[in-house]
């Protein structure tokens, strides 16, 4: 009676091991937010599948087994694999790598160990019992492995496959990226200034700046300064890579798909206009990332952070004014084109803070809102960086008597999510938040003599269009007049509402009044 109870036994701990592992594969792969039973019974049966057979178990379950587990600490905290994630492990460096991994609570990677635990066991169990489920095992495995290619579950290893091999076309793209415009010559029209600034900012979302009416004052600069303010920009990705290829480039804005043959920096350079470009971003090489591609075709480059993945330096934004004045230094007679791209407000938000107080006492404030103290600490700080700026720029005035006008602008914004462990709210990105498009982008010129602001949607894929407008340049190619600065809005969004409707999460997700209590 006994003996008759084993196999019983045996065959239900293999059954809830099979379906564990599918429940943790499906939810780490982040396409299924809550799978379906049935869904959870069909991958748990092709895991038994691909169990029957030795062969099959260690050179296709297992494997694939633990590129699932490699992944799901991420895909439940982020979501499914995508070109943004594939690219940004292409384009990371140690501190980021850091940075992220930090973010992420153990549970998920508890869960992420548990998956090739959970198969090794069922296959064991199903060993030691001498249970043979089939017949003809190989057929029945390689039956099994057809069918899952099928099945929802083969989603994610066959969209990363995909995105990695749209990375590798795309870094092969700018490697054969020539040197020389593909623009041809551009043309100036009512160019007013001498100087043209960007201040390229670093995961800001709009509704955490007092300018735009977060409660708390952290934009003193951006609150008050003459110049324009535009409320309804909107960018073209949630990531840095993926909203500046766009960007920076002329894209395919029905495809969402980058030109590097048209981008940014070669434009400003085919109507004479000498161009810079200084970053607190990681660089390693020529082309490290498409975002360093496009930045390395400047005629000038200064990278604090050389050496790509192996550099974790943790530099200042502070750190890049020096730079900037050297730049103002040179005694070029014509127009130049300067980009400033800072490492802003990036997760962990705490970490840039080294050189900058916290505009809250940890202790005046709820504990669960200490890092969101950091984000809207690090707000403050690129506010002071963009004056620093502007003052830096207005002192050259005065001495060269050379006009400006200066962009400040964020390549894209965060989402919340709860530290499971310690009860702290983050603002990361988790997630796609309904709000993680909305940036800020404020310009100020030395002439400006009042304050302006618009609120008016304006697209991120016609972001290069608008900056041809500001700086005056007009190209063939350019088919699109786009005023950033004008309170006429956008007459396309080029599907960015169908996509927030389709794959972004459901509540509002507002910003949080962090402010003590009275």
């Amino acid at each position: 009676m006994q003996n008759a109870k084993r196999p019983v036994l045996s065959l239900m701990l293999i059954l809830i091991c099979a379906l564990a592992a599918a429940y943790l594969m499906l939810r780490g792969s982040g396409m299924f937010a809550e799978p379906t039973a049935g869904l959870v019974v069909v991958t748990a049966l092709v895991i038994i599948l691909l169990s029957s057979a030795k062969k099959a178990f260690y050179f296709l379950l297992l494997p694939l087994g633990c590129i699932y587990a490699f992944y799901t600490p991420t895909g439940l905290n982020f979501g499914a694999p995508s070109y943004q994630y594939i690219a940004s492990v292409f384009s990371t460096d140690m501190l980021e790598t850091k940075e992220f991994l930090l973010q992420i609570p153990i549970s998920s990677y508890l869960a992420a160990l548990a998956i090739p635990l959970l198969l090794w066991m069922q296959y064991s169990l199903a060993r030691r019992a001498n249970l043979a489920f089939y017949r003809n095992k190989t057929f029945l495995a390689l039956s099994g492995l057809c069918v899952a290619f099928y099945l929802p579950v083969a989603e994610p290893l066959k969209e990363a496959v995909s995105s990695t091999v749209k990375i590798i076309d795309e870094v092969q793209k700018l490697k054969a990226m020539a040197r020389s415009s593909q623009w041809g010559t551009s043309t100036l029209e009512d160019s007013r200034y001498q100087d043209y600034v960007i201040i390229l900012g670093e995961s800001a979302r709009k509704d955490y700046l007092h300018a735009y009416g977060y409660p708390v004052e952290d934009t003193p600069f951006m609150s008050s300064a003459k110049g324009i303010l535009i409320d309804g920009m909107t960018s073209a990705g949630s990531n840095t890579v993926a909203s500046l290829r766009l960007m920076l480039t002329l894209p395919d804005k029905q495809k969402w798909e980058p030109n590097y043959d048209l981008s940014l920096v070669d434009l400003v350079k085919s109507a004479g206009i000498k161009t810079y470009w200084l970053s607190n971003q990681g660089f390693l090489g020529e082309f490290d990332t498409p975002v360093a591609a496009l930045a390395a075709k400047s005629d000038e480059t200064i990278f604090l952070k050389k050496g790509g993945s192996f550099n974790s330096t943790n530099y200042s934004d502070f750190d890049l004014l020096p730079k900037f004045t050297q730049v103002l230094e040179d005694p070029v007679q014509g127009k130049r084109f300067i980009v400033l791209h800072i490492y802003g407000s990036h997760p962990l938000a705490c970490d840039r803070l080294d050189d900058y107080p916290k505009i809250f006492n940890e202790q005046a404030i709820e504990q669960k809102y200490d890092y969101l103290n950091c984000y809207v600490s690090s707000i403050k700080k690129t506010d002071d960086f963009i004056k620093r700026v502007y003052d830096t720029l207005k002192q050259n005035e005065q001495r060269t008597h050379r006009s400006f006008s200066l962009i400040y602008f964020s390549d894209h914004g965060l989402c919340h999510q709860e530290d499971d462990k310690h009860g702290v709210i983050l603002f990361n990105q988790n997630c796609h938040s309904r709000l993680h498009h909305n940036i800020p982008l404020f310009k100020i010129s030395s002439d400006d003599q009042e304050r302006k602001e618009y609120k008016t949607f304006k697209s991120g894929l016609n972001f290069l269009e608008g900056i041809a407008h500001w700086i005056g340049i007009k190209n063939p190619k350019l088919t699109l007049d786009e005023d950033l600065f004008s309170g006429q809005a956008d007459k396309e969004d080029y599907g960015l509402q169908k996509l927030i409707e389709e794959k972004y999460r459901k509540d509002v997700d507002p910003a949080i009044d962090i402010r003590p209590k009275k």
